[in-house]
């Protein structure tokens, strides 16, 4: 019976090949669409799922409100608060210390540990951790060679089986050798870990023991393990829960741990502590983790709602053509029931033809998508290697996927057709009856151009955004200015790095600094003003930069002059935003007064500096100051005056190696480190560029076919009309007159619903566009004339058409 449902199901496919192609082309492109999505969203929804503990691993974060309102977020604690956890909370099952990223240059010695050889040395950007043993207990990272246990002692590391062949050629003989970190470490290979899986935010390629953090705490990071007053966000602490613990009941434990060892100590903030889950490690924002890669749940949230839209408009054009289909096969469902067909039997009938076009569709979509994974980079982070393929999760999403579309799509074309009255079905009334009105066809037409003007409006949306931020006043100089690390082991020899590189003509300007002026590093701290004996009620920012850092980034003075080198006063300049907060308006007031930060000696202000976007236009503008500090100068900025910049970055090179030759070459443009900041925000825009296209596309597929339909069905009436005078733009008129209409009402219903969730997105930005009228006309004008053009072809193809021909059967 199953066959000779296929067979027959096959015969009617080929036998209406239009509708077929028609069908095909809607779904295949609408799995395709969806199947994309869903790669992107299962890899990074599915960060760190693979450990057992999963769901009893929590990270310990720290909110700290101010008495002027602000209030900061930080995954960081001192170093000291790990030791006294473990004695004042000892319900918890295990407590761990990470650190990272180490960010580490490694310089390969061999088996020697004195070796002084510089020919291999890497530099590992955003890599490496400092963890205890305990930390495999937590996380499952499986070991080649060695143990845990090789992490208690100091100035060992373990590396992963890809980091050893990159250094050794051969992991099995990796153990027992030696590397040198930021070329003042000498630590020795104690164990070799499996590659770790490609989503987890644990940079595990090298792990080094916690015990050398100890022993050299300013050599990786800030603090010691007695000061419980400073706080970096590298330092992180993460707990196992016992099975029955409630995460309610620790965060009760840690309030009074805050006020134990935090807030008896400072009344003027309140610092709270709770636990995060191990699953929002790659989702809350407000807590980094150490990967430099989040992504938030809104934005899988988005990817999830546009997947369903497109998978939804699919099956309404299939639902749309399949019942128009229903009135050109009327005539067979009658003679079936006359027959003796039962409607059980046309059911099976009809969903068999369903299954054949979803099963083909579901085919040549998930061709198309694995195609295009190449190309996923461009709209999402996902790497190249991801193994989609070899992804059970992703054959499981087809599967479930084929039998959703053939359920949702060929349950009311097959219950529709099969309760066809004999009689009506024979005389092909069914076709009038089902098409007047209010019918479903017309709903389905308003939803699909709904979501289209929804996603149009938001493409327009976001690329008047992007292009304003693009264009705002950065209040520095971004171009032209070339960025390297540097290593502070050699702090000595910077000086005549400059030197050697001011020689170059082609050179205006170098400076050395703690980063560059817009950057994701935040520094900031307590501060007092003018004297005064109490902290104010905000924090201040921190840069530790040159005399030459105003002039190499463009920075304005407002008032006064920047500090000068070998100044004895220890001068500092501030910005605009600090003198508002402080409720100055005369920025020459400031100059000479004095300012304090953290427990420093107090520093006169020199200088004031035009406000510039120390970060990205999500966030507003914070109160800085600028200090010369050369134990924390990392980058170096060179202001290139050619046009020629590749000539002048290989000059760089050289001079780097002239001068530096212990030291791994790293640098990059300044304008690339911008570009970063809102690399997320751009792949969205080109996602909904993408996909806004693709449901036009796709809505417009199921109006051609309705308005084919709508042809054939008038072309008697068309005829007359030609035959008593009626002009080709007339008929024209009155063909798509209704279809406009209701392209008119979809563009009323979405516009609204654009407008709300794209002023929720806004709501990200401090810098933001006013969302205006235009955007929505533009949206609409598209739509119509999308939407006049695909029914005008069948409408002037019917208008133009011998009325001879169509009243010849009269």
């Amino acid at each position: 019976m199953l066959s000779t449902h296929l067979k027959i199901a096959f015969r009617t496919l080929l036998r209406y090949r239009n509708y077929t192609i028609l069908n095909v082309m809607g779904l295949s492109i609408g799995v395709a669409a969806c199947l994309l999505l869903y790669v992107v969203y299962n890899y990074e929804s599915g960060f760190d799922r693979f450990h057992a503990k999963q769901d009893r691993i929590y990270r310990i974060v720290r909110q700290t409100q101010y008495p002027g309102g602000q209030v900061d977020y930080t995954p960081g604690n001192p170093l000291p608060f790990a030791p006294a956890l473990k004695v004042d909370l000892p319900q918890l099952e295990q407590i761990v210390s990470v650190y990272g990223t180490m960010d580490a240059q490694v310089t390969v010695l061999g088996k020697d540990a004195n070796n002084n050889s510089t020919d291999q040395k890497f530099r590992e950007e955003d890599d490496g951790l400092m963890t205890e043993p305990v930390f495999f207990e937590l996380f499952d990272f499986p070991w080649l060679s060695g143990t845990k246990a090789v992490l208690k002692d100091p100035n060992v590391v373990v590396l992963s089986q890809r980091r050893a062949e990159k250094y050794f050629g051969n992991w099995q003989d990796a153990v027992g050798q030696y590397l040198k970190i930021n070329n003042k470490t000498v630590v020795k290979v104690g164990g070799i870990i499996a590659n770790p899986p490609i989503n987890t935010d644990f940079p595990v390629d090298m792990v080094a023991s916690y015990e050398t953090k100890r022993q050299h705490p300013l050599l990786f990071g800030f603090g010691d393990f007695e000061n419980w007053g400073s706080t970096s966000s590298s330092d992180q602490l993460f707990v196992l829960l016992p099975e029955n613990m409630a995460v309610e009941t620790v965060n009760k434990l840690l309030a009074k741990f805050s006020s134990k060892h935090y807030n008896k100590k400072d009344d003027k903030k309140k610092i709270s502590l709770f636990l995060s889950p191990l699953a929002d490690l790659h989702h809350d924002s407000r807590f980094n983790n150490f990967s430099a890669h989040q992504t938030s749940r809104t934005v899988l949230w988005t990817l999830g709602v546009i997947g369903v839209l497109i998978i939804f408009m699919a099956c309404v054009n299939f639902v749309n053509l399949a019942t128009v289909q229903s009135a050109r096969r009327s005539m067979e469902v009658g003679v079936r029931k006359v027959l003796g067909s039962s409607r059980r039997e046309l059911i099976r009938q009809f969903f068999s033809e369903t299954i054949l076009i979803v099963s083909f569709s579901v085919i040549l979509g998930t061709l198309i998508a694995m195609l295009c994974i190449p190309l996923l980079g461009k709209i999402s982070q996902v790497p190249a290697e991801l193994p989609v393929v070899t992804n059970p999760e992703i054959w499981l999403f087809i599967i479930d996927i084929t039998l959703l579309i053939s359920l949702a799509a060929g349950s009311y074309p097959a219950l529709v057709m099969s309760g066809f009255k004999p009689i009506e079905a024979i005389k092909s009334k069914v076709a009038t009856r089902s098409l007047t009105g209010i019918s479903l066809q017309k709903a389905l037409i308003i939803i699909q151009f709904g979501v289209s003007q929804i996603l149009v409006v938001g493409t327009i949306v976001t690329i008047t955004q992007m292009n304003f931020v693009q264009s705002l006043d950065l209040g520095f100089v971004k171009e032209s200015v070339y960025t390297l690390v540097l290593d502070d082991a050699y702090a000595s020899r910077n000086q005549a790095f400059k030197n050697e590189l001011l020689q170059n003509p082609e050179i205006e300007s170098v400076s050395f600094a703690s980063d560059v002026p817009s950057s994701d590093d935040k520094w900031s701290g307590n501060f007092a003003f003018d004297n005064r004996g109490v902290d104010e009620e905000f924090q201040l920012f921190q840069k530790f930069a040159d005399e030459d850092y105003l002039e190499t980034y463009g920075l304005q003075l407002v008032a006064g002059t920047v500090f000068r080198a070998g100044d004895s006063t220890k001068s500092c300049v501030v910005n605009e935003t600090l003198l508002r907060k402080l409720g100055i308006s005369d920025a020459n007031a400031v100059i000479g007064k004095n300012i304090r930060t953290g427990g420093s000696d107090w520093r006169p202000i020199s200088g004031v500096v035009k406000d510039f976007k120390s970060s990205s236009a999500r966030e507003a503008l914070q109160p800085i100051v600028i200090m010369p500090m050369s134990q924390f100068y990392w980058q170096g900025g060179i202001k290139i005056r050619t046009r020629n910049l590749s000539k002048a970055v290989s000059y760089i090179e050289k001079a780097h190696a002239k001068i530096f030759p212990e030291v791994a070459f790293q640098g990059k443009f300044f304008d690339e480190t911008i570009e970063d900041f809102y690399k997320q925000e751009k792949q969205m825009s080109l996602l909904y560029q993408i996909f806004a296209g693709l449901s036009i596309f796709i809505a417009c597929l199921g109006l051609f076919g309705l308005a084919t339909f709508m042809a054939q069905q008038r072309m008697k009436e068309i005829g007359v009309r030609k035959v008593l005078g009626a002009s080709v733009g007339s008929i024209v008129g009155m063909l798509s007159k209704d279809f406009l209409t209701l392209v008119f009402i979809a563009i009323v219903i979405g516009s609204p619903v654009a407008w709300y969730f794209m002023t929720k997105w806004l709501q990200n930005f401090q810098y933001k566009i006013e969302i205006s009228w235009w955007m929505f006309a533009i949206g609409a004008v598209l739509g119509i004339v999308i939407a006049f053009i695909t029914v005008s072809f069948q409408s002037i193809k019917a208008a133009l058409t011998n009325p001879v021909k169509s009243l010849r059967g009269e």
